[in-house]
């Protein structure tokens, strides 16, 4: 996997351009908003629309007839 252009700051939502990316993985990253460097707290926005998109054909998908 390539690196993308930016990752997105979990904590405040502020899109970063300040990361290291090593071997498929965020290795260093800072959010120049909020200050967070945590690399667990970003995500890039293919991650970020997986967490957030809601699961198809779940039990909450049953609809009443």
């Amino acid at each position: 996997m390539s690196a993308p252009d930016y990752l997105i700051c979990l904590e405040c939502e502020t899109p970063t351009y300040f990361f290291e990316w090593e071997d498929g993985r965020i290795k260093e990253a800072q959010c120049l908003m909020c200050g967070n460097d945590d690399p667990s707290q970003f995500a890039s926005e293919d991650e970020l629309e997986d967490m957030t998109a809601p699961a198809l054909g779940g039990a909450d998908d049953v609809r009443d007839e």
